[in-house]
């Protein structure tokens, strides 16, 4: 069996720019199913002694999220040494749908244990002046968002690209990895998770919100803009950097474990693009006769990833999209409702390029369609020339579009393993939502509910950075 170094082959520049935590593969366990996600938050937030850090882009008010609180909250009143926190985005999490939102779900949470339970709420610094006072609910969320998705309990983490919402504990199909008992990864996620707290607005017990001043000085909308980035940026970029430093690896520690994690951080409104950055170089890296499943909830890929797929890569491409059907905005009102007809444009466009290059032998389009279910599941898997199983991954919360480069917060794993029980799991998990897809062909878009109204295009070629 080849050593996890000679796996990481093409890969091994990682080790020299990111923090690396190694683990043992058996510690890591891929979760398929809503449920299954949904049962772990359950279950972890009531068995947890010491910590319980949830970042998500906002909590759900259903009996499912009510039940979640419910054992959070159980957990708190049996233990005294827990401390507890909630980073969710602004505009989504103060959103009022039938009464309630995210803030006044957890409210009760604050009240209750407010020495050790906060909750903080990411406020995009770009939404300011007369965006802040006249943009309205939902198109307010356009500017930009706190979209990272961390679940740590105790000295586990999950990393999904999934948010706290029944939808995601039912029928919309993500992607969640555990990462059992490694209290560094755990660590660094929760420093990551703070310093964002420190720059985000504070919920206090009357669920008004403002910035802890003995943490940090600027504010996300008073003040100047130039102030706030400065100062935000020079946290995260710090934590960056010590944390590389701290979690530097060499080839010596690759004889320890046999799975390493690196963590990527994406902060388009700080000027902080280490993810974009490290997805393009894996993209590059890939060897000729390689293989990348690649998956994107929503398939509006930037120039610089398209780039690298079309004309810079040697590997081939099997790429996961949403059918329209299992678009999370189907059915929506206004103009929300156009947005799986925009996938389609896009996704049509880049077709009908693969089709000239004549590139279709080494880039396949596939859609998921699944009755009853939605598609929101990314990332990406990579399986060396005549390997059947993969080495590597790439899971959390970016979709590769504009919105994840340049407008809201995010961050995923890399995961590279010789592992072969975490490679089979792995290997299962793209072929189980490859097994809900089909080949996209020219033929699919010739179907009359394939046809995009000319509004749409038009929408597309304005906006197409905004979602």
């Amino acid at each position: 069996m080849l050593s996890l170094w000679k796996r990481m082959d093409r890969f091994k520049w990682m080790t020299k720019e990111l923090p690396g935590f190694g683990v043992s593969g058996s510690q890591v366990q891929v979760i398929t199913r809503p449920s299954e996600f949904y049962d772990q938050l359950l279950t972890r937030s009531g068995t947890s002694n010491k910590r319980i850090v949830l970042a998500s882009l906002y909590l759900g008010t259903g009996q499912k999220e009510n039940n979640l609180i419910h054992k959070i909250e159980s957990s708190f009143a049996d233990k005294a040494e827990l401390r507890g926190s909630v980073l969710l985005d602004w505009c989504r999490g103060t959103r009022v749908t039938a009464g309630v939102s995210s803030a006044s779900t957890l409210a009760p949470l604050v009240q209750k244990f407010h020495n050790q339970f906060k909750v903080f709420m990411y406020h995009t610094p770009h939404l300011r002046g007369l965006l802040k006072r006249y943009m309205p609910p939902r198109w307010n969320e356009t500017i930009g968002l706190q979209h990272c998705k961390i679940y740590i309990f105790d000295d586990s983490v999950i990393i999904s690209g999934a948010n706290l919402s029944s939808d995601y504990f039912t029928n919309r199909q993500d992607r969640y990895v555990l990462i059992q008992d490694c209290k560094p990864l755990a660590d660094f996620y929760e420093k990551f998770v703070d310093k964002i707290s420190q720059f985000s607005l504070h919920m206090n017990e009357n669920q008004s919100f403002e910035v802890d001043k003995s943490k940090f000085s600027s504010h996300p909308y008073e003040g100047t803009l130039k102030d706030f980035k400065q100062e935000s940026a020079d946290l995260i970029k710090e934590f960056i950097k010590e944390e590389t430093k701290n979690n530097a690896i060499n080839e010596s520690d690759f004889e320890k474990y046999d799975t390493w994690i690196f963590p990527t951080i994406q902060m388009g409104p700080l000027d902080i693009t280490q993810d974009s950055r490290i997805t393009v170089d894996i993209l590059r890296s890939g060897s000729e006769g390689g293989r990348f499943t690649f998956g994107s909830g929503y398939f509006n890929l930037t120039q610089e990833y398209l780039e690298e797929i079309l004309h810079k890569s040697a590997s081939e491409y099997d790429l996961l999209m949403a059918h329209p059907k299992a678009n999370g905005f189907l059915g929506a009102k206004g103009f929300a409702g156009g947005i799986p007809h925009a996938y389609t444009h896009i996704a049509k466009k880049f077709y009908n390029k693969i089709d000239k290059l004549g590139l279709h032998q080494r880039i396949r389009m596939h859609e998921y369609q699944r009755e009853g279910w939605t598609f929101h599941a990314k990332g990406l898997w990579y399986y060396p020339p005549g390997e059947d199983l993969p080495t590597m991954t790439m899971v959390g919360s970016p979709n590769f579009g504009y919105r994840s480069v340049d407008k809201d917060l995010e961050t995923q794993i890399t995961i590279v393993t010789s592992n072969k029980g975490l490679q089979e799991q792995l290997h299962n998990e793209q072929k189980n939502l490859l097994d809900n897809c089909k080949v996209v062909t020219q033929d699919e878009f010739k179907k009359e509910d394939r046809i995009v109204p000319q509004w749409v295009k038009l929408f597309v070629k304005a906006a197409r950075h905004y979602f």
